[in-house]
């Protein structure tokens, strides 16, 4: 069920990304009672934490509050989170996961961190 997607983040900005976790029919799916992780290392396998992606699941109504929003997962680093990243290309997964141990990558990756050249 992960999509595969790569993402770019600049040292220095913030960056806020917008997961979309559907079924193989494309219907958004149900995240309640859901937790959801995510990691970014230098590579597979490494011990280290590069950064927690620190996602999200949305909770609630559309901004326009005519639908429940469903099926949404949200990543959100500061720019000073960013800014104390290296330059460097390294892997990810984001994960979901309930109580009764049921544990579903959402989506996997590379992310290729930018240098920020004006600080």
């Amino acid at each position: 069920m992960a999509t595969t997607a790569n993402l770019s983040i600049i040292q220095g900005a913030t960056y806020t990304a917008r997961i979309a976790v559907t079924d193989s029919s494309s219907n958004a799916l149900n995240l309640s009672g859901y937790t959801t992780r995510g990691y970014a290392r230098s590579y597979y396998g490494a011990s280290g934490i590069l950064v927690d992606l620190d996602p999200d699941v949305v909770s609630g109504t559309s901004p326009d509050y005519l639908e429940l929003v469903s099926g949404l997962v949200d990543i959100s680093l500061t720019a000073t989170e960013t800014a104390a990243l290296p330059v460097h290309q390294a892997v990810y997964d984001v994960e979901m996961y309930n109580n009764a141990g049921t544990v579903t990558r959402i989506l996997q990756g590379k992310v290729n961190i930018s240098p920020e050249v004006t600080s």
